[in-house]
């Protein structure tokens, strides 16, 4: 599922208890990775540049994600 334009932010909870928290998210996706593991992929804007973050979800080490919409969306 892409989520694209209107998100405000994700946040990830790990499973050492962490979160990380990505703003200026451009798009999210969960989509099967070339290895066959589920995964999320954020895009966002860190210091005027586009980032990728690629979470695989199948692993023990992320527990959650939590997206947030803009309210004006």
């Amino acid at each position: 599922m892409l989520h694209e334009g209107n998100v405000e932010k994700v946040i990830v909870y790990l499973n050492n208890g962490n979160t990380v928290t990505f703003t200026g998210v451009s798009s999210v996706s969960e989509h099967t990775n070339e290895r066959g593991a589920l995964a999320l992929e954020i895009n966002y804007l860190k210091d005027d540049e586009i980032s990728k973050t690629i979470f695989v979800l199948t692993n023990n080490n992320v527990v959650h994600y939590t997206i947030i919409y803009k309210k004006n969306a």
